[in-house]
């Protein structure tokens, strides 16, 4: 006579299961181990977890046919003593069925009797640490469902749960992580799921691998996509199609709803739909990490400094956060690189200021449309754009680590439809103005001073100082492009509307006649440029001092056009007395004094001075090493300008790295390479408007 199959799986084996060849080995060397052994599965919700349990359990049951194999959904205690219930009945055990029975005990009792033999019990979805470990009840007749597992060295017991702290709760250290599928093992589920008349779709790799990178690898994500592919005869391409017309579109396909036996049929399987449970969990029981998520499905996914953050609770409760959002696999962490600016990384001691975090690329939609299904995303909208106003506002312009990283959320943020109109996305968007253009980006820049400049005119008016100070840097930036005629234009505007609001020797009217003769430069117009400069030197002498940093980058300004006309004497005589005062004022390490290190070095080698030229340039790549990253435009064009004065000596020396053009300065013409006019438009120009 056979032995009676001790069998309770409430749910059928996983449909074409494919892959996890190394954890389906784990499970079965876990499985067959003697010992009360605990194992946790865990991983982001829709990777597979429950699947994979199914596939070892239906494993186990065939190769090894004598042991007892139970499985307890742990959604909730209910779920949790409702299994337990139906296990009690299937093993007969005595005083089960009667009313005043303690079930769990009773069970916990049977499995933990080795008489009883081998067995093993799966505890699926032990997400909710409250399930398993809340205290129900008061005083001794209190218990927690975690106490009624089993101990036996016969048996063995599987979790799976969503987060790696419940993990470790439940089974320190043996734990299996369980990501996303490869790409062999996400294109054959495609192709067994795809009903056989949409199987030749397979065959178009292209399609197939941009089907599965948009959906991240993800199990459930693919088998979902699938099933709509299926019952509406789509197909990849069009699935895709719909995925990319709009954040909205993706959001809907995310949260359809389909069928699958797997799976349990009172929980819906939409991918969407299982993350949300995970985010109300986090509400419920850490708040800074809710906020946290929130926050940060306003911006881009990828690359959000910690900095960034909100400031919310102690430094504990921030680190614990973070924590929560890893251990939900919602976030992982990227550190920064080790470069040559470490130096300045050393001068931001906490972690905080240098490591990032990607948010799920998927999670990211789906906690979007959690916001706005809960009426909570044009606030968290609001809050992040005032968040990053503020981190803006605190940057420097020779420090980019305290400013850069924010700038692609910026934008993001600034795109958002629903704050628009809020007064808050106009200074956002001045400081996105700003940075691009510092970075050299002017078509970015001429973009938001644009949108900046068309809500002042028809708010503040024509002659508002604000809206001169969007006209100034507009014009700023199409100088940057090479745009100088209609630079040109806005500045001769500007100009006079400054004059009469502000008076001429108003250092904001100074600037703008730095502008405009920096406009006509740029078109060869250098003797109404040069004009221009010399009144602009004495006008900044007489209000700002001889020393000033502005009246020094007049000086320079004045040094260049003069070098246009080939008045190298007098430009020589300029650039020297420039770097003095630099050296002197802002000291020789300065951004601005190298700048007039290399302005010298290349006036010189103009003029076949080719050795005190190299001896300059040599000063100038030491310093720019630590000031410039590598690849910026204004090193593009020292590099080029040096290797050509080595070519010249037959000579090969290391190129040199140059740092930001002078404040305001805008002084090439050509328009023959990317590199002559990066010259022209980047560096640390004049940030007055």
């Amino acid at each position: 006579m056979e032995p009676e199959v001790l069998w309770l799986v409430p749910l059928p084996r996983p449909q074409s299961f494919v892959g996890r060849t190394t954890q389906l080995a784990q499970l079965s060397t876990h499985i067959s181990l003697q010992g009360c052994h605990r194992l946790a599965i865990y991983g982001l919700g829709g990777c597979g977890k429950t699947a994979l349990a199914l596939e070892a359990a239906y494993r186990a049951g065939e190769q090894q046919p004598a042991h007892a194999i139970f499985w307890v959904p742990a959604v909730s205690r209910e779920s949790f003593e409702q299994a337990y219930r139906e296990i009690g009945r299937l093993l007969r055990i005595p005083g089960i069925t009667g009313a005043k029975a303690d079930v769990k005990q009773l069970v916990k009792a049977r499995l933990s009797d080795e008489g009883f033999g081998q067995w093993l019990m799966v505890v699926d979805n032990a997400d909710d640490v409250d399930v398993l470990f809340e205290v129900v009840g008061e005083g001794r007749s209190g218990d927690r469902l975690i106490d009624y597992l089993p101990h036996s060295r016969k048996g063995s017991i599987v979790f799976t749960t969503r987060t790696r702290k419940a993990a470790i709760d439940l089974a320190e250290n043996n734990v299996i992580v369980l990501g996303e599928l490869s790409e062999r093992e996400a294109l054959e589920m495609v192709r067994t799921r795809l009903i056989l008349e949409q199987q030749y779709q397979v065959e178009d790799e292209v399609t197939v691998r941009e089907f599965l990178g948009m959906l991240a690898f993800l199990a459930l994500a693919i088998v979902q996509a699938v099933a709509f592919i299926n019952r509406n005869d789509s197909t990849l391409s069009g699935y895709i199609r719909l995925y990319r017309a709009s954040e909205e579109e993706a959001g809907k396909l995310l949260s359809k709803e389909f069928k699958d036996q797997s799976r349990y049929e009172e929980i819906e399987n939409a991918i969407a739909t299982t993350w949300y449970i995970s985010f109300e969990q986090i509400q419920k029981h850490d708040k800074v990490a809710a906020g946290y998520l929130s926050f940060m499905a306003c911006t881009t996914n990828n690359n959000i400094p910690l900095s960034m953050l909100p400031i919310e609770g102690s430094e504990v409760e921030q680190i614990e956060a973070i924590g929560t959002l890893k251990a939900y696999t919602f976030i992982t962490e990227r550190q920064p690189q080790a470069d040559r600016h470490k130096a300045q990384e050393q001068q931001e001691h906490s972690l905080k200021s240098t490591a990032a975090l990607n948010v799920h690329p998927l999670v990211h939609l789906a906690m979007q449309g959690w916001l706005k299904a809960h009426d909570q995303w044009f606030g968290w909208a609001e809050r992040t754009m005032m968040r990053l106003v503020e981190v803006l506002s605190l940057g420097e312009i020779r420090l980019r680590k305290s400013w850069m990283p924010y700038l692609p959320h910026a934008t993001c943020v600034a795109d958002i439809h629903e704050i628009l109109e809020s007064e808050g996305r106009l200074t956002l968007l001045k400081q996105v103005g700003r940075w691009e253009h510092v970075l050299g980006r002017d078509r970015a820049a001429e973009k938001a001073h644009r949108h900046v400049l068309k809500r002042q005119e028809s708010t503040l008016g024509k002659e508002h100082v604000e809206t001169l100070a969007s006209m100034s840097m507009l014009a700023h930036t199409l100088c940057g492009q090479g745009k100088y005629a209609e630079a040109e234009v806005i500045d001769r505007e500007t100009l006079a509307l400054r004059e009469k609001v502000s008076g001429k020797e108003h250092p904001d009217t100074i600037t703008s006649m730095t502008h405009l003769a920096q406009a006509l430069g740029g078109q060869g117009k250098y003797a109404e440029a040069e004009a221009m400069h010399r009144e602009t030197l004495a006008l900044r002498e007489k209000v700002l001092g001889h020393e000033h940093p502005d009246t020094l980058a007049s000086m320079s300004n004045l040094a260049l056009v003069l070098d246009k006309q080939g008045k190298y004497e007098e430009a020589e005589a300029m650039n020297r007395q420039t770097l003095a005062r630099r050296e002197n004022v802002l000291g020789p390490e300065h951004p601005d004094t190298l700048t007039s290190v290399y302005y010298l070095a290349h006036l010189l080698a103009k003029q076949h001075r080719v050795d005190e030229s190299l001896l300059l340039y040599q000063r100038a790549s030491a310093g720019y090493d630590t000031a410039l990253r590598k690849g910026h435009p204004t090193v593009l064009v020292c590099d080029q300008h040096y290797a050509d004065l080595c070519a010249t000596q037959e000579q090969r020396r290391p190129a040199c790295s140059p740092s930001t053009l002078d404040s305001g300065a805008v002084t090439s013409t050509s328009k023959r390479s990317r590199l002559s006019r990066g010259l022209a438009k980047i560096g640390i120009k004049s940030l007055k408007h």
